[in-house]
């Protein structure tokens, strides 16, 4: 809370004030347009991470009952995002999170576990030894979405970049990613209805021919983002869990019904095109390291 000056306060009162005002009333400003310009990140050795401004807003989260193709835990509500937000403009790639692990020497729990991650064998996911994030089983270059990667091994992502960025680096909540998907759209995906409409904006089990693709190649949604459906699944921050009637806005969901599992939004590239729909839903186990699941990440204007 700002103190107002008083013009009955003495000379020095006054003095003392003004600069404390003006640095507050700085510091908010300098938050705002934090999430209102675009950001790009340094992360060295010449690899730059460039996101997007999100604004704030509110949300139809779910999808009509009338929805083609819908699953039982899409229940339609409204959601308020609170606070502007800056989200990654494409899904992590592969020569973003190298530079993660050229930088401090992570391995991933594909890496360090006895029985390695599940690749993609061209008909269906196979766990074996060999299969990381630096081989799925299908050729990548650092363009491509950077996939294999536990929920753990994305947060250690966004943890580091957060401590060399000085930015409040996370994964985005449930809320946040599907508002950023829809971008103001209440359609099946954000271009339209049909299943056809997907071919546009997603590479899925039809277009993708068994593997990912390099980001940024399909069309983008009107903020800005691209392949925020197929190519890859995005984990988010929230432990999966029915929509409960106070989930109206954009925190990440902590209760747990049944096993823990976390939240991944999108679809991916061997799935059908119904799972790329903004509202779809999936969840998997945390540790869990598959070849059709990848990450982005936002960063949350400072308090």
């Amino acid at each position: 809370m700002i103190e107002k000056t008083n013009k009955n306060a003495t000379p020095l009162r006054r003095a003392l004030l003004l600069p404390v005002a003006f640095f507050i009333l700085a510091a908010c400003a300098s938050s705002a347009a934090e999430a209102d310009a675009p950001m790009t990140l340094d992360l060295g050795a010449d690899v730059s991470l460039q996101c997007v401004a999100i604004p704030s807003g509110t949300l139809k989260m779910g999808s009509a009952a009338s929805e083609a193709g819908r699953n039982a835990d899409e229940n339609r509500h409204e959601v308020r995002i609170k606070r502007g937000f800056q989200m990654s403009k494409y899904p992590i790639t592969v020569g973003q999170f190298a530079r993660f692990v050229e930088e401090t020497n992570y391995r991933t729990e594909a890496e360090t576990g006895p029985s390695g991650g599940f690749g993609f064998d061209g008909k269906t996911l196979v766990q074996k030894k060999e299969y990381t994030w630096r081989n799925p089983g299908f050729k990548q270059t650092n363009a491509h979405p950077a996939v294999l990667v536990s929920w753990f091994d994305a947060v250690a992502f966004c943890d580091w970049l957060a401590k060399k960025s000085g930015k409040k680096i996370k994964l985005p909540t449930e809320a946040q990613w599907e508002y950023a998907c829809r971008a103001n759209s209440e359609t099946r995906f954000y271009n339209g209805e049909k299943d056809e409409d997907a071919e546009e904006i997603a590479w899925f089990v039809k277009n993708a021919e068994g593997a990912t693709h390099p980001v940024g190649a399909k069309k983008p949604n009107d903020f800005g983002l691209f392949d925020m459906c197929g190519g890859v699944y995005q984990w988010c921050r929230d432990n999966y869990g029915p929509y409960s009637d106070s989930s109206n806005d954009d925190a990440a969901a902590e209760s747990v019904e049944g096993r823990p599992r976390r939240v991944l939004r999108g679809g991916s590239f061997w799935k059908e095109a119904r799972s790329c729909r903004s509202a779809a839903r999936y969840r998997n186990d945390a540790r869990s390291r598959n070849a059709d699941n990848g990450f982005r990440i936002v960063i949350e204007p400072g308090d």
